[in-house]
């Protein structure tokens, strides 16, 4: 049957003519037809609009007033006790907390992105924060310890080993000298400079029978009629010849000998000669040393001549002495220091041998 009773906005109201007058009988078929629209109405679901849930089942009502499905979350965030500058979290499961959530705290997590955020909590990446780095996370990652260093082991990876208190001392020198100093390597002093040519020499092959010598540029290692040639010598090829008085020679492919032969003895008649075993040589000096002439004024004498000379006085033996012929006779020598009667000097050297009476010495000449 259609509904007599107008509906507006789901709200019903009684249509004109329906309601009792006094005094005025009530139409049956008016009235049994609003019984019966009231009497199915109140059967039917109450609408939201007039009070009802729109629905004839429990979970159709909270769906048709969009009510909450029953949560063990919700029942626990219904049981906290709350408080100004709160927030909830999870403790487990459907469980909930509180904890502050200071004023800085919430303009943290008001921030749109991760560059908000950093500007709040005052990081600004590679000017107060380091950004991130391979080489600085590898080493953040290393087992430290006293005296140790660090290394890369490959690009952006680092090891750590041990650095002496030595090896400290040598890294902080300021330059190559002072390291070397440390290392106790003075160059010049405990370590040779470098020189060319002993560059030169230390490159050469040790080779046996090699000899070094300069080419006029550098050193070289030469050996045989190389090096020969090289330092002026003989060859193999030439040979070496006795001559007089010599026996023996030959090439110099090896050692050889030569022989002298035996001289004969010297007299007063021996000269210098040579012949082809034999050799002889004159005397330096004339007659065996003994002066045979017959003047009286001679003045050269041979070596070991001796004379007698008068001294002005006592003199040592095997002093010198500088004689000279007698003017007053020609059977007398004077020392040219007697003063009077001292004529022309006697060649050579002489010495006094010994001394006598009346200041007599034994002259002899010795050069």
């Amino acid at each position: 049957m259609e509904a007599i009773l107008p509906r507006t906005g789901g709200v019903y109201s009684p249509p004109a003519g329906t309601k009792g007058v006094p005094n005025t009988t009530i139409q049956s078929v008016p009235y049994n037809a609003l019984i019966d629209d009231l009497t199915a109405d109140a059967n039917a679901a109450r609408p939201i609009t007039a009070g009802g849930t729109g629905a004839t089942s429990a979970s159709a009502a909270r769906t048709a007033l969009g009510a909450q499905v029953a949560s063990a979350a919700l029942s626990s965030i219904s049981g906290l006790a709350t408080g100004a500058d709160k927030t909830i979290y999870t403790t487990a499961a459907d469980a909930y907390a509180t904890t502050a959530l200071t004023p800085f705290g919430r303009s943290l997590i008001d921030d749109a992105d991760a560059a908000t955020a950093r500007s709040t909590l005052g990081l600004v990446i590679g000017t107060n924060v380091q950004a991130f780095d391979a080489g600085l996370q590898s080493i953040a990652g290393l087992t430290t310890a006293a005296d140790r260093m660090i290394y890369t082991t490959a690009a952006d990876t680092y090891a750590v080993t041990p650095l002496t208190a030595f090896a400290r001392t040598l890294l902080d020198d300021a330059d190559a000298a002072t390291a070397r100093s440390t290392l106790g390597v003075a160059i010049g002093t405990n370590v040779q400079a470098y020189h060319a040519g002993l560059a030169a020499i230390a490159g050469l092959a040790v080779t046996d029978g090699n000899v070094i010598v300069g080419n006029g540029t550098t050193w070289v290692a030469e050996s045989g009629a190389t090096a020969r040639a090289s330092m002026g010598a003989a060859s193999t090829a030439t040979t070496m010849t006795a001559g007089n008085g010599l026996t023996g020679g030959g090439d110099l492919s090896t050692s050889r000998t030569l022989t002298l032969g035996t001289p004969s003895s010297i007299t007063n008649d021996t000269t210098n000669s040579v012949t082809t075993t034999s050799h002889t040589h004159a005397l330096g000096f004339t007659a065996a040393e003994v002066y045979t002439g017959s003047a009286a004024g001679e003045t050269n004498f041979p070596l070991g001549h001796l004379i007698l000379s008068t001294d002005p006085s006592i003199l040592s033996r095997n002093s010198g002495a500088a004689p000279t012929l007698y003017t007053s006779n020609s059977g007398q020598y004077v020392n040219s220091d007697l003063g009077s009667g001292v004529g022309a000097a006697l060649s050579g050297t002489w010495r006094r041998r010994g001394y006598g009476v009346s200041n007599v010495s034994l002259l002899q000449r010795v050069a």
